[in-house]
């Protein structure tokens, strides 16, 4: 017993918690079945890794904060026909971030913009790619409140250290021409050294709106589209889909 304890102190020292809880109860196993010393520590070592990585990936989703959870094999492509579902599948890979490239989901409220965005974000973080999810609105503040505080420098190069950051909503809220300016500067300094991807309610020709400067908002969209994948997706509503379905289920009670 006192080397047991001495064992499983042992193990908490090295922070190796999975193979404390079960390094008994194997053992046991090992000598039922006659399992070698080396098989035995192989079940031990790839339990212990298959844990830190499952809690790796929930301590990235944790910290992607993503408002809700959404993911891409629960997105109906059968409703949202005009999505490309192999396209899809195919930015799934990742490959695009280790490119650099950006996504930007187009086209009106409720056709699954956000959902799909955090379809891929969720994807990122089961390969534990550093992801963040922010509204534009939160962005735009905090790059304002950056400035005022003199540490833009700092606060661009925070969200330039994510590889995947998906800014949800752009054009939902007009944006003054300090803020567009910061806007530019952020997509400058991510520009092919991060990827992006963003959901916006207006095409990219309506964007000189959205900034109140044609001219800013041309470079804004220069330099995300250079190296990107761009879905305009102009189906139907998700939320008129869902209130009919559950109008429906009322109907039939």
């Amino acid at each position: 017993m006192e080397m047991h304890k001495k064992l499983k102190d042992n193990l908490k020292l090295l922070d190796l918690s999975t193979i404390n809880d079960i390094f008994a109860c194997e053992a046991t196993k090992a000598m039922e079945e006659n399992k070698s010393y080396i098989e035995y520590l192989n079940i031990l070592v790839k339990a212990e890794i298959e844990a830190k990585i499952e809690r790796s990936i929930n301590y990235k989703i944790r910290n992607a904060k993503f408002p809700f959870i959404k993911t891409l094999e629960s997105f109906d492509f059968n409703f949202q026909s005009c999505v490309d579902e192999k396209y899809i599948k195919e930015l799934s890979l990742l490959s695009f971030i280790q490119k650099a490239e950006n996504v930007l989901f187009l086209g009106p409220p409720g056709v699954g913009k956000t959902h799909l965005a955090i379809g891929i974000g969720l994807k990122a973080c089961e390969q534990r790619i550093r992801t963040l999810f922010i509204p534009a609105e939160l962005l735009i503040n905090d790059l304002l409140i950056a400035n005022f505080n003199k540490t833009i420098q700092e606060t661009l190069e925070k969200y330039t250290r994510y590889p995947l950051l998906i800014i949800d909503e752009l054009g939902f809220l007009p944006i003054n021409k300090e803020a567009a300016n910061l806007f530019f500067q952020f997509v400058s300094k991510k520009y092919e050294k991060t990827s992006i991807i963003i959901t916006s309610n207006k095409s990219l020709n309506k964007w000189g709106d959205i900034f109140n400067d044609n001219v800013i908002a041309s470079a804004i969209v220069d330099r995300l589209i250079h190296h990107s994948h761009i879905f305009r997706i102009n189906g139907k509503s998700y939320r008129a889909k869902e209130k009919i379905e559950a109008e429906n289920i009322e109907k039939n009670r």
